[in-house]
């Protein structure tokens, strides 16, 4: 038998997921974010030239994507751990954000609720200038000696000079932009024939673009002309390429009213998470923190596998491992046998939504939260040899990462589901299709939902993994990650450890 601190290790596991396992709240030390952040399979592609678009839903890691390929060391790191062969040198490439904060507190772009004011009844051109403009502040604000080239004398002097000091301001410099357009468009053509000629390449990063304006309702026009933009531009330019961090609801036709957006299949990819890429984010988490976790992670043998110099300790993916490593943190069961299931099986089935994807956001914050339960009332006496957590510790946590997950729909991305709260709060599931439409009419929305018609809003919460309609009797399921945010019912449905 080994003897571990278990109240420090519990402590240590309670803070896998700073900032509430955001991106966009974790650190801005370079070393803690390279530690955290797991290179993906999946991101070969998304790093191909001809990728510029990459969807995923919320929680999946695409800031943290976004902020890596903001960061020399970490561009570095990726190409090397993944092998990636689809990306020119990088010493021959230039990356720029065009959108989007690369470290918290960043102030770069004009806010939102500004945006919104200003470029309220503006057409699809106006939003084209808003976006050229951007790209160009960007440049001669990031890149000076890119910026000294003859294509950025194309344009106006003062055009410049608004655009290096006052990009936040959109009044100050769209105005000029917008007389400027002509010139504007075509130094960036030349800008583009320069990079060629040097063989060089230009890559511009978009992310949070669900915050370009406050009002949800309001961000298809923006963004639809962003796609428009880059989709024109992807035959008119050679050297300068996107990469657009989209959240997958935000790309649906219907919302987007983007004729063109089948012309974009080829040139986009899903991030989505398999099961074992989950358990290994958290594992490296765990193993570059602390040495007293990195020592209790040693009685998994193989669990680890080699420790890169900017990546920190990377994790095996010997799937088996992680179960063994289950086992051992909670024990093979949740309960006396099989028949409450298996630790490593019940974990990411509780927490998957009604599209079967699991956010790794919730999969971190599950553990930080048993973590906290434990400690709460922590007693070594309480835990068997080297288990941490005991699987009432889990359960209660999941009911907590549903409340917080429908805290952050509700608070940002989607305000018009709170009015939901209180009209599904004690229904019991599985439902009849025609009760649940009756319950989302007589809703009383405080906040403007996508539409008003009943079918509608049902066929978009589906869309969003927040309900299943079951195709044998059209009834109507919740998983169980929205289920207990929603106070919703389920026969059998686990009940709330003391």
């Amino acid at each position: 038998m080994t003897n571990f601190d278990k109240k420090k290790l519990l402590e240590i596991m309670a803070n896998v997921a700073p900032g509430e396992g955001r991106a966009e709240h974790e650190s801005n030390d370079e070393k803690i974010f390279l530690k955290n952040f797991l290179p993906l399979p999946n991101y070969r592609m998304a790093l191909e030239v001809d990728t510029f678009l990459i969807l995923g839903g919320r929680g999946v890691g695409k800031t943290e994507f976004f902020r890596l390929l903001a960061n020399s060391p970490g561009r570095q790191a990726l190409v090397k751990n993944l092998n990636i062969r689809g990306l020119p040198p990088l010493e021959r490439t230039i990356w720029i954000a065009g959108y989007g904060r690369t470290k918290t507190g960043e102030k770069k772009f004009p806010a939102p609720e500004i945006t919104e004011k200003y470029m309220k009844d503006k057409d699809r051109i106006d939003w084209r200038i808003f976006w050229i403009g951007l790209i160009v502040g960007v440049i001669f604000q990031q890149e000076k000696e890119l910026s000294n080239h003859s294509w950025g004398e194309e344009i106006p002097e003062e055009i410049r000079d608004s655009l290096t000091k006052n990009l936040s301001l959109l009044s100050r410099w769209f105005p000029d932009a917008h007389q400027n357009f002509e010139s504007i468009n075509y130094a960036l053509d030349k800008l583009d024939e320069e990079l060629l000629a040097s063989d060089r390449w230009l890559f511009i990063t978009y992310d949070e673009l669900d915050r370009i304006v406050p009002s949800y309702i309001k961000l298809g026009a923006p963004i639809a002309e962003l796609l428009a933009f880059w989709l024109d531009r992807w035959r008119r330019w050679e050297r300068i390429r996107p990469k657009i961090f989209l959240r997958t609801d935000l790309f649906g036709e219907n919302f987007l009213g983007f004729p063109d957006a089948s012309k974009l299949s080829g040139h986009k990819i899903s991030l989505e998470w398999k099961t074992s890429w989950l358990y290994q984010v958290f594992v490296k988490r765990l193993a570059n923190s602390r040495k007293e976790m990195n020592d209790y992670l040693q009685i998994v043998p193989g669990l680890t596998s080699k420790k890169d110099e900017t990546l920190g300790i990377l994790p095996a993916s010997d799937e088996s491992c992680f179960k063994l490593l289950m086992e051992k943190i909670v024990g093979v069961f949740m309960g006396n046998n099989s028949r409450k299931g298996y630790t490593y099986n019940w974990i990411p089935n509780h927490l998957q939504d009604a599209k079967r994807s699991i956010a790794p956001r919730s999969f971190l914050k599950l553990f930080s939260l048993a973590a906290k339960r434990r400690l709460e009332k922590f007693d070594e006496k309480d835990l068997a040899e080297n288990c941490l957590l005991e699987p009432s510790d889990l359960q209660g946590a999941l009911m907590d990462t549903s409340q917080d997950r429908i805290e952050e729909l509700t608070k940002e991305e989607y305000p018009w589901l709170d009015a939901l709260r209180e009209e599904l709060k004690g229904l019991t599931l599985l439902t009849e299709e025609e009760k649940f439409l009756k319950l989302l009419k007589k809703t009383e929305w405080n906040q403007e939902p996508p539409s008003k018609k009943p079918q509608e809003i049902l066929k978009y919460l589906e869309q969003l993994g927040i309900v299943e309609i079951r195709h044998s009797d059209r009834r109507i399921n919740m998983p169980d990650i929205y289920r207990y945010g929603f106070e919703v019912k389920r026969k059998g449905g686990i009940k709330r450890p003391k």
